[in-house]
């Protein structure tokens, strides 16, 4: 009896529990895929080690705040959880990081981007690990206002422009011109579980007219919108600008078809689409984590977490006390989708998007927005 009440007790000592949370996502299946490589690369760097991890997975919807409090009263109050992460916006856990200061359990935040932080930063337990969307969509901008004409159409969908996206496109625009001439226009709501009227849109908008086009559409609704700009031969008439996510093609060819994205300096050239992307989030953060734990078995330190990230990835800041943002240059990349659909990217310039003092964009993360809660892509 005694005997076992000691290895009870070495054993309590070492054992380190973590909370995952991840949102269910008809696109793409985020959730899974940085739930599995956050597993795996943490069991690697613990292998050696005679830490005993727990690690608890809650789903928290498309992203819900009712969800995730839910999920931290039990990550805290029945696991007494040592580090929280997953895929979540800074949005949705805005109301929630003072916890995390209160109890010294750090917290890192995993998403592509489609929220800004308030300028006075969050807290020294709170890590962002992202791809900063933002900022890509504000490089994006500024090089089609200084390379692709005079006038251009931003088209969304009400889903897409709940985010950051939006803005900062424009405030790219405005960084060359602060009266570069271009149209605006969102898709309505449509009725839950329909898509948006997006066929209808090239019938209202005649995109000839414009030197180029944003649109801003993922999933269903991208492939949707790109099959009927083919087949309405736009491509001859005007330039395509927009997110990676845009290139969703399924069975259709769409040989011809151009389109000028982003990608991180240090991206894989295998994923400059970025399909792997929440499964390099997941691995970074797992390694991070597991290399500070196997330092220290008691207890997770975030000062030593920023620096395991930024010796894995030191392209971004992932301090919320020092506004997390993007530290590199930013890729534009041409995709020429070829017969078969096959895509062929190729780089055209790196461009510094440095904004850390840039007042428009202080002026932003601090604006009321009432915009999506849910990550990007978990629709």
């Amino acid at each position: 009896m005694n005997h076992h009440n000691t290895s009870y007790q070495n054993k309590r000592m070492q054992e380190i529990t973590i909370g995952i949370m991840i949102p269910t996502s008809g696109i793409l299946p985020m959730g899974k895929q940085f739930d599995k490589a956050f597993k795996k690369a943490i069991k690697l760097e613990l292998s050696n080690t005679d830490c005993e991890l727990e690690i608890i997975t809650e789903m928290i919807g498309q992203g819900n705040p009712v969800m995730i409090e839910k999920s931290l009263d039990k990550f805290f109050g029945y696991h007494d959880a040592n580090l929280v992460t997953g895929l979540f916006t800074n949005h949705a856990m805005g109301s929630f990081v003072d916890k995390f200061e209160k109890r010294k359990v750090p917290l890192i935040i995993n998403n592509l981007g489609e929220h800004l932080i308030p300028s006075k930063g969050y807290n020294s337990q709170v890590l962002i690990n992202s791809t900063h969307l933002w900022q890509h969509c504000w490089a994006m901008g500024q090089y089609a206002a200084q390379n692709l004409g005079k006038k251009g159409l931003i088209l969304s969908s009400m889903f897409d422009a709940g985010y950051a996206f939006l803005n900062c496109i424009q405030l790219g625009l405005y960084s060359e011109d602060e009266n570069f001439d271009h149209d605006l226009r969102l898709l309505p709501l449509p009725e839950p579980g329909k898509l948006s009227q997006v066929k209808e849109a090239f019938d209202n908008i005649d995109m000839s007219e414009y030197d180029f086009v944003f649109p801003l559409f993922c999933g269903e609704e991208a492939t949707i919108f790109l099959e009927e700009f083919h087949s309405r031969e736009l491509m001859s008439k005007t330039k395509l600008i927009g997110l990676p996510y845009l290139l969703e093609l399924k069975e259709k060819d769409l040989s011809g078809l151009e389109l000028i994205s982003t990608a991180h300096e240090n991206q894989p050239k295998g994923d400059l689409l970025w399909k792997g992307i929440f499964e390099t989030m997941g691995k970074n953060c797992g390694h991070a984590v597991g290399r500070v734990i196997a330092k220290n078995l008691e207890n997770i330190d975030a000062e030593e977490l920023i620096k395991e990230m930024l010796a894995i990835d030191g392209g971004k800041e992932y301090d919320s006390t020092k506004i997390p943002c993007l530290k590199e240059k930013i890729r534009l990349v041409r995709h020429k989708v070829k017969a078969g659909n096959q895509v062929v990217s190729e780089d055209i310039i790196s461009v510094d998007a440095d904004l850390k003092n840039d007042e428009k964009i202080r002026q932003s993360r601090d604006a009321i927005s009432s915009s999506w809660m849910n990550s990007y892509l978990a629709v």
